[in-house]
């Protein structure tokens, strides 16, 4: 058997497993939402909106998981002997954050309406606590969104650099 059978066999074992692992969390996922929703529609004095906040983590819980799958798989695909396999990595890795970001963007503004309705019930006098609590976890939320992008931005940008360096010193080398 050659090293290009045992790599390309490993590699197949390494997807297989990926795609029958990401299968298992998405069912034991499904299973919880179904089990949750049994024991909430059971429970008496739950509120709709506390319902739909279950629902919505649920949702957005299995779109996490397709995202990670993708991240996984085209981690699989890259071939990391290429001299490029580090962009690669890092294409691949931003994409998973922004998948993450635009799940985190949309579960925000649903829990917003969901947190407005459910304070309306509040006294007036703790509205501008729950306001402020829900302000400022959304504002470090977005500090956050905002330091990775320019980390992202910065490491693509020493790639670049360093890929326009690579051939220089390549020729010093040969020379």
């Amino acid at each position: 058997m050659t090293k290009q059978n045992v790599a390309q066999e490993i590699l197949d074992f390494n997807k297989k497993t990926v795609k029958e692992s990401f299968e298992a969390l998405s069912t034991i996922s499904s299973q919880a939402a179904k089990t949750a929703n049994q024991i909430l529609d059971a429970t008496a004095n739950v509120p709709e909106e506390g319902k739909k906040v279950v629902d919505l983590f649920f949702k957005e819980n299995e779109k996490g998981l397709t995202s990670q799958k993708k991240f996984v798989e085209s981690g699989l695909e890259i071939d990391w002997t290429s001299p490029n396999a580090s962009v690669k990595g890092l294409e691949a890795i931003e994409s998973l954050y922004n998948s993450a970001f635009n799940q985190v963007d949309a579960l925000q503004k649903e829990t917003n309406e969901l947190l407005k309705k459910a304070s309306e019930q509040l006294p007036k006098e703790a509205r501008p606590v729950v306001d402020f609590w829900n302000g400022t976890l959304n504002s470090n939320y977005q500090g956050f969104q905002n330091l990775v992008t320019q980390n992202f931005a910065l490491a693509r940008k020493v790639m670049g650099e360093l890929a326009a360096e690579a051939p220089k010193s390549e020729k010093k080398a040969a020379k």
